[in-house]
């Protein structure tokens, strides 16, 4: 209890043991008033004004805690407690603290402030069709955008605090009378068992809350647009947002869901037929078209026709190498230029990645390091491993595909197939939160599958299946 403490050696210490504490002393009417806070992350004119002006100018000389709380601050968040023990914890928060002389309560404040930027538009989850804004590193600010759009009173928001010295706030969003609860309790059990120092990033929260340690593919998705967030919840899925990072986190998270965008949704049916088909096409180029021509040029070249087996064995005369070198080299420039571009500024990124791919692949022909396909076949590759919205499920693409160039470099199509079979394997073992990663296609569920392909709020009655919620109608 507080009482049991001499407050003016309490704040001696607490000060001189944590060098960016404050303290401002007030003494009114003969009582001695301790305000303890961190000027960094304190709104100060807030501090001012609702806090130190009102009890400065309160003409009776009956100051206590209680009176001091709830008749003379300004502040909306006032809290009461007795125990010393969490004092620190408080300020360390933002808040301001309190304290009294021969009082056995304090006070708690938030007067918290923390620079953050405006809300801009997507950057790694652009829409043509849709809104335009997209989450911050603002837990409130992201907060308030599912707020906005989903006003349901059954819209839960649990908050943990993770990591012993960084204290994070992550916020767990879901609708009550829709989620399947097993994913509530599981969810919730595994962000408490974290035991880490600090959480700085979403990315942290996606690697400890896995299945397994070792994963090819990721089994939560990530979120920078709000209007996506609230349709996953809305279809029974929890949201995690970690304050300090503007990208949310998505779960149970299938692989499909990857390959949907917001745009299926607000778009002509056939044309996000047609897309969503152009973005499966594209997942399967990106990791094997590659694999593909190395088992072609090297070990099935009688698949081609006669006339352009003569003009291919033509354009690969002048390479020095064979077909899974060039391959490997080729994919491994094609990353040097995709990390470069993704480093550069904003400016020249964009102008230094397309004129050194141009120059860089039209020198190598003409240089013949490499045969002009091999160019053509690469330059797809990059392109339509950028196609998927959400490029998390792309990035273990990017280190499977040379894995299947090697086996395919070695054993022909054979290997070729070796690859691609342990690739689906791999998906159909893998499950997010005890949904079957393949689900709706392994499992199967033709009602799920369909929706899948016909993104239109106007065939689509249902959640999906594989999630078991409670409310199974979207409508009536």
């Amino acid at each position: 209890m507080i009482k049991n403490v001499d407050i003016n050696i309490f704040v001696k210490d607490l000060v001189n043991n944590k060098s960016d504490i404050s303290v401002r002393k007030l003494i009114k009417e003969g009582k001695t008033i301790y305000i303890l806070y961190i000027p960094s992350i304190t709104n100060k004119d807030r501090l001012s004004t609702h806090v130190i002006k009102p009890i400065l100018q309160y003409p009776y000389d009956n100051l206590t805690t209680d009176i001091i709380a709830h008749s003379i601050i300004y502040i909306d968040d006032v809290y009461i407690y007795e125990d010393e023990n969490k004092i620190l914890d408080y300020i360390l928060d933002g808040n301001s603290v309190i304290l009294m002389c021969h009082e056995n309560k304090y006070i708690v404040t938030n007067t918290l402030k923390v620079e953050k930027r405006s809300i801009d538009k997507p950057e790694i989850q652009n829409a043509i069709k849709g809104p335009k804004d997209s989450f911050t590193e603002s837990l409130e600010t992201n907060l308030s955008l599912i707020r906005h759009r989903v006003k349901d009173p059954n819209l839960k928001v649990d908050y943990t605090y993770i990591g012993k010295r960084t204290k994070t706030q992550v916020a767990t969003i879901y609708i009550d009378d829709v989620i399947n609860p097993k994913y509530v309790h599981e969810c919730k059990s595994r962000l408490e068992s974290i035991d880490i120092d600090g959480i700085l990033e979403s990315g942290y929260i996606q690697k400890l809350i896995s299945n397994k340690t070792i994963s090819l593919f990721p089994e939560t998705g990530i979120c920078e647009r709000p209007d996506k967030a609230c349709a996953s919840i809305l279809n029974g899925k929890l949201c995690i947002i970690v304050d300090g990072s503007n990208l949310a986190i998505l779960l149970p998270q299938t692989f499909i869901d990857f390959l949907d965008s917001g745009d299926d949704h607000y778009d002509n049916l056939y044309l996000s037929l047609l897309i969503k088909f152009i973005r499966i096409l594209s997942f399967f180029i990106s990791l094997s078209l590659s694999s593909f021509y190395v088992a072609l040029v090297s070990f099935h070249p009688d698949f081609l026709p006669p006339s352009y087996i003569l003009a291919l064995a033509v354009a690969r005369a002048t390479v020095p190498v064979n077909a899974l070198i060039e391959a490997t080299l080729m994919e491994f420039v094609a990353e040097l230029l995709k990390e470069a571009s993704l480093r550069l500024p904003k400016q020249i990124g964009p102008a230094i990645g397309i004129v050194g791919t141009i120059v860089i692949g039209q020198a190598a022909v003409s240089a013949g390091l490499v045969s002009p396909l091999m160019v053509i076949i690469i330059s797809l590759s990059t392109m339509t491993s950028f196609i998927v919205p959400d490029y998390t499920i792309m990035n273990p693409i990017r280190i499977l595909k040379f894995g299947l160039i090697f086996l395919t470099g070695a054993l022909g199509l054979f290997g070729f197939v070796i690859g691609i079979t342990f690739i689906i394997v791999n998906l159909v073992s893998t499950s997010s939160f005890g949904v079957p990663y393949t689900s709706p296609i392994a499992p199967i569920n033709i009602n799920d599958m369909k929706e899948f392909v016909f993104s239109d709020i106007r065939l689509n009655n249902h959640r999906p299946g594989f999630l078991k919620t409670k409310n199974k109608k979207r409508k009536k």
